[in-house]
C-alpha cells in the first residue's frame, strides 16, 4: 500500500484538454435517466414499505455473536472495497495512466459515497472528474476503465446467478435461464457488430476508442485473467458480507445461499433506480429471503441491517475524504464546470 498521506490540495483548475473532442449534445435525454431511476425507486420503495408494514417487527443484533457478525460484515465490505480499488488501479495503469494507489483507494470510497447519495450513479462521474488530472490521463480513458469494471462485474454476476440459482438451488424457474442466455448472446453479437462499424468510421472511432480501450485490453490473456480473478474475489468477499449480515439478524446462510442472494440482488440492481439502488435491491432481498425459507420479519431485519452495512460506513468515510483530501463540493463544482466548458 502506498505510504502517501492525505494533504490539502488547491482547487482543481480548469485546464483545457485539446485531445478530447466535445461531448455530444444530448442533455435532455440524459436528464430523463435520473428521473426514471428515482421514479422506479420511489415506486419500489413504496411497495417494499407497504409490504414491510404487514410483517412482524424487525429484530437487531443483540447477542455477542450477532454483534461480532455485524462487525465482521463491515470489515469484509471494507476489504471488498480495497480489492475494487486495486482492480481499478490495474485498469488505469494498463491504459498508460499514472495514478497513486492512495488516490485509487480514496476515490473508490468517494465514488461509492456518491452512488449512495446522488442519482444516476453520479459517484462514477465524481471518480472521473477527480481521477483524470491526478492520474495524468483523459476523462474518456477513466470512463473506459469504469466501463471495463462494470462489464467484469456483470459477466461474473450473470454466470453466478444462472449457475447458483438454476443449477444448485432451482430458484430460477421457467425459461428465465434461456432468456438470460439469449439476451447475453444478442448483446455480445450487437457489441461485435457495433465495434466493426465504429472501427470503419474514423470520427466515431476517435471519439469512442478511449472508452473501449480498457475493455478491449481484457482480451490479453494474463491481464484479462488477473482482472477476472480479482472480480471473482470481490464477489466472493461480497458473499461473505451478505452471509455475515444474515448471521447478525439470526438468518444463517451457507455459501451457496449467500451467493444466490448476492447474485439475485445484483441482477435486480441492473434496473434503473435512485441512489443506492433504493427499492430495487430491497425488493430483491425480500424475494431472496422468502425463497430461502425466511419469514417476513427476518427479511425486514436483514434488509435494514444490510442497508446499514453497505451504505452508512462507506458514505460517512467518503464524505470525510471528499472534504479533507479533495476540497469538498467546491472542487466538484469546478470539475463539473470544466467538463462542460
Amino acid at each position: 500500500m502506498s505510504t502517501d498521506t492525505p494533504t490539502s490540495e488547491p482547487a482543481l483548475m480548469a485546464v483545457p484538454d485539446p485531445a478530447e473532442p466535445a461531448a455530444p449534445q444530448g442533455r435532455g435525454r440524459r436528464n430523463l435517466l435520473p428521473i426514471l431511476g428515482i421514479l422506479v425507486s420511489v415506486l419500489s420503495l413504496a411497495g417494499v414499505v407497504w409490504w414491510a408494514t404487514k410483517q412482524e417487527a424487525p429484530t437487531f443484533p443483540s447477542t455477542p455473536g450477532q454483534i461480532t457478525a455485524l462487525i465482521g460484515a463491515i470489515a469484509l465490505y471494507a476489504l471488498a472495497t480495497v480489492v475494487r480499488a486495486e482492480r481499478w488501479e490495474r485498469l488505469m495503469k494498463d491504459e498508460g495512466a499514472t495514478p497513486k494507489r492512495s488516490d485509487m483507494y480514496m476515490l473508490t470510497v468517494i465514488g461509492y459515497m456518491g452512488n449512495n447519495v446522488l442519482p444516476a450513479r453520479a459517484g462514477d462521474a465524481i471518480r472521473v472528474f477527480l481521477a483524470a488530472p491526478r492520474a495524468n490521463t483523459s476523462k474518456r480513458t477513466v470512463v473506459g476503465t469504469l466501463v471495463a469494471e462494470r462489464l467484469l462485474d456483470v459477466a461474473v454476476l450473470l454466470v453466478l446467478f444462472v449457475a447458483v440459482g438454476y443449477g444448485l438451488l432451482g430458484e430460477v424457474g421457467g425459461n428465465s435461464v434461456e432468456l438470460i442466455a439469449i439476451i447475453a448472446v444478442a448483446a455480445i453479437a450487437a457489441a461485435a457488430v457495433g465495434w466493426r462499424f465504429i472501427r470503419r468510421n474514423e470520427r466515431v472511432h476517435g471519439l469512442l476508442a478511449p472508452l473501449a480501450s480498457a475493455t478491449l485490453g481484457l482480451r490479453r490473456g494474463r491481464h484479462g485473467l488477473e482482472l477476472l480473478a480479482l472480480t471473482i474475489l470481490i464477489w466472493a468477499i461480497e458473499t461473505g458480507v451478505w452471509m455475515s449480515t444474515g448471521a447478525a439478524v439470526g438468518f444463517n446462510m451457507d455459501p451457496i445461499e449467500g451467493m444466490y442472494m448476492v447474485a439475485l440482488a445484483s441482477v435486480f440492481s441492473m434496473i434503473p433506480s435512485g441512489p443506492g439502488y433504493a427499492g430495487t435491491q430491497d425488493a430483491a432481498v425480500a424475494t431472496g429471503v422468502k425463497a430461502l425459507g425466511g419469514t417476513g420479519g427476518t427479511a425486514v431485519s436483514y434488509m435494514l441491517m444490510l442497508r446499514f452495512v453497505i451504505v452508512v460506513p462507506i458514505t460517512i468515510l467518503g464524505l470525510i475524504l471528499l472534504v479533507a483530501r479533495y476540497g469538498g463540493i467546491k472542487n466538484l463544482r469546478a470539475a463539473r464546470a470544466e467538463a462542460r466548458s
